[in-house]
């Protein structure tokens, strides 16, 4: 799989709070490559694959979640729709659709999680992803609907 010792690597430095510069660099790298990968897909017509692709996901997720706590709506939006379009698997994409619509409503990221995002209720196939919403995220559903559909046809 595409970024899996990068990605072991990265996880050992994290979990034994490894040296911060290597870490930061090595995120870089992965993410240099996950982009790389989804304009390859892009350019081809190609979806991202999962399990196939699931470290380019998770890179590309992750990369969406940071440019949102750092307040950049709008780029971590148009990464949550490369990434509701892109990825091949229904799971995912409803997953990343509901983070748009955290993004539409311009809510801070820690604030979306804590209303909308049920932690306890894991998936253990899509572990790397928070995948279960409470059904309050109802709301932003009928709320952002016709945003949604105008922006992800675009």
């Amino acid at each position: 799989m595409i970024l899996e010792k990068e990605y072991k690597e990265f996880d050992e430095l994290m979990t034994k709070n490894g040296d911060e510069d290597r870490i930061n660099e090595l995120f870089g790298e992965i993410l240099e490559k996950a982009i790389e990968v989804l304009n390859e897909k892009s350019e081809n017509k190609e979806f991202l694959e999962y399990p196939e692709h699931q470290y380019v996901i998770r890179a590309l997720f992750e990369y969406m979640l940071e440019l949102w706590s750092e307040g950049e709506f709008e780029e971590a939006k148009a990464l949550g729709y490369d990434l509701a379009y892109m990825v091949n698997d229904e799971n995912l994409k409803e997953a990343f659709s509901m983070f748009v619509l955290g993004l539409l409503e311009k809510l801070p990221i820690e604030k979306f999680l804590d209303i909308y995002v049920n932690p306890e209720n894991e998936d253990e196939e899509y572990e790397m992803f928070f995948m279960n919403f409470n059904d309050d995220i109802d709301e932003l559903v009928i709320k952002h609907r016709d945003t949604f559909k105008k922006e992800f046809s675009e």
